[in-house]
C-alpha cells in the first residue's frame, strides 16, 4: 500500500495556497490600482497620455520611482505649496488623499505599466542646435535621447507635453518649484534651468519633441 509522506503533503498544500494567495492578491491590487487611477484619468487621460488643454502632463513612460517621489513631494508640501503654483496646489490636495504606504506604491506601479502613446507635437526650432544644447546641459542626467536615467533620478522627457516642460522650466527659474529645503533634486534643476532661455530653450524643447 502506498504510503503518503504527511510532511511533504502539507508542505505541498502550503506552496499551492501561497501561490493562489499571490495570484488573488495580484488581481486585487491590479483592480485597486485601476480604480484608483480613475481619479487621475480625468486630467491625465485614460492611458496617461496627458491633456494639454488642462495643462496636465503625460504620465505614461514615467517610472514608478519617479511617480512615487512626486506624489510624496506633493503630499508633504515639498512641491505644490508655492502661492503661485495653482496647478501644483490641485495635485497637492489630490495626493494627500492617498495612503503613502498602501495607495502610492500600487498606483505608481500601475502608471509605470501604461503603454506610451506616440503623440506628434508641432513645435519649431533648430534641431541641430537643440541637440547640441541638450547634450551639453540636459543629456548628462536625462540621457542622450531624453529617455531618463534612474541612476540620477532623472525622469524621461521624451513624449512629454512640451508646454508642460516649458512651464516647469519657467517654474524652476521663477522659484515656484525647486526652492524647498527638502527638494535636493528640484534645487539642482532650478540651478540648471537658469542656464538656458529664449531661442536656446526652444531649440532644446524642439529636440526633445523629436525623441520617442
Amino acid at each position: 500500500m502506498l504510503k503518503i509522506n504527511v510532511t511533504f503533503y502539507y508542505h505541498l498544500i502550503g506552496i499551492i495556497a501561497a501561490g493562489l494567495l499571490f495570484v488573488f492578491s495580484s488581481v486585487v491590487n491590479a483592480n485597486d490600482a485601476e480604480q484608483m487611477y480613475t481619479q487621475c484619468a480625468t486630467c491625465h487621460g485614460d492611458k496617461g497620455q496627458g491633456n494639454a488643454l488642462l495643462k496636465s502632463p503625460a504620465l505614461a513612460g514615467l517610472s514608478a520611482e519617479y511617480i512615487t517621489r512626486q506624489l510624496n513631494n506633493f503630499s508633504s508640501g515639498v512641491r505644490g505649496s508655492h502661492e503661485k503654483d495653482a496647478l501644483g496646489k490641485q495635485m497637492l490636495a489630490i495626493s494627500q488623499s492617498l495612503d503613502k504606504n498602501k495607495d502610492v506604491p500600487v498606483l505608481s506601479k500601475y502608471i509605470e505599466s501604461l503603454p506610451v502613446a506616440n503623440q506628434s507635437q508641432e513645435i519649431s526650432g533648430d534641431l541641430k542646435n537643440g541637440s547640441r544644447y541638450y547634450q551639453a546641459k540636459c543629456g548628462a542626467c536625462h540621457s542622450g535621447k531624453a529617455e531618463g536615467n534612474p541612476a540620477f533620478k532623472a525622469p524621461k522627457l521624451a513624449g512629454q507635453n512640451i508646454d508642460y516642460l516649458r512651464r516647469q522650466m519657467q517654474n524652476f527659474v521663477s522659484g515656484i518649484r525647486g526652492t524647498h529645503a527638502e527638494d535636493k533634486l528640484g534645487r539642482q534643476m532650478a540651478m540648471m534651468a537658469k542656464t538656458t532661455s529664449g531661442k536656446e530653450l526652444e531649440d532644446i524643447l524642439h529636440f526633445i519633441a523629436q525623441q520617442k
